[in-house]
């Protein structure tokens, strides 16, 4: 049988978990570049008047876009509060 040192199965250990953190923490960055700027706000949704169809703002500064339906110019309604 292989004798194994307490120190050598600690490092092991150690070694297995700051992998699977590594592993987790790159998985999450990787969703959040995907889904980054793509969420989903009243503040960035554009409508657009000629074919009716809704679609959401690329960047946030932006208050005027072309609807990739039919191309037409589309700005971003004021919310009404009631």
């Amino acid at each position: 049988m292989i004798e194994i040192p307490a120190l050598h199965i600690f490092s092991i250990y150690l070694l297995f978990w700051l992998t699977f953190l590594v592993i987790l923490w790159f998985r999450n960055e990787l969703r959040r570049r995907k889904s980054y700027g793509w969420s989903v706000v009243k503040k960035r949704l554009y409508f657009c008047d000629n074919c009716h169809f809704s679609f959401l703002a690329r960047n946030a500064g932006e208050n005027v876009s072309r609807c990739p339906r039919c191309n037409e110019l589309c700005f971003i309604r004021k919310s009404k509060h009631f």
